[in-house]
């Protein structure tokens, strides 16, 4: 079955990431517009409220591709949208010291081993600290009874094409090769 992030999940999203119409270097140097978004963005972009939703869309379809793709254990709700949101600002789950704990089914180390993720070029950050806590505490609630829908119904979402995935692999290539 796949998942979809709540409207919890999406909220934590856009709280952490906030809203920025203008491009700007986020942390690590990288330029970032929107919720977060950092794939095909230079300096001096801009963009819509209808742009900065689609972004948000593409980029937590991949995050959640990856939870439910990388995470072999049943999780709750409220599980899956902390870890959506790890994912979502690291893109490192599958490289984590979390999966491989939460995939033995040890999910308070695995947890535990979100707030670890605090850094950025080496340094640590008041912002990913609050972040990672508010992942950590979201991980550790228990799941409502009531399932939680999406803010938007999957048919309002925009429709990928292939040029966004296209784009989304080719900066990540670059990105690997700018590191080396």
């Amino acid at each position: 079955m796949t998942r979809i992030a709540s409207s919890r999940g999406r909220d934590l999203i856009e709280s952490v990431e906030g809203l920025r119409m203008k491009a700007y270097q986020d942390g690590n140097g990288v330029w970032t517009i929107a919720y977060g978004h950092t794939s095909n963005v230079h300096p001096g972009d801009t963009c819509t409220q209808e742009q900065a939703d689609a972004y948000l869309a593409g980029d937590l379809h991949q995050a959640e591709w990856a939870v439910n793709t990388f995470v072999k254990i049943p999780l709750n709700q409220n599980q899956f949208d902390a870890l959506v949101s790890f994912q979502f600002n690291t893109g490192a789950l599958a490289h984590s010291s979390t999966l491989p704990l939460l995939n033995e089914g040890k999910y308070t180390e695995a947890a535990d081993h979100l707030l670890l993720y605090n850094k950025a070029s080496g340094k640590v950050l008041a912002g990913l600290i609050r972040r990672r806590k508010a992942e950590h505490e979201l991980f550790m609630s228990p799941a409502t009874t009531l399932p939680d829908t999406p803010k938007k119904p999957t048919s309002e979402l925009p429709t990928r094409s292939w040029n966004v995935v296209f784009d989304y692999y080719w900066n990540l290539i670059l990105n690997i090769f700018k590191r080396k």
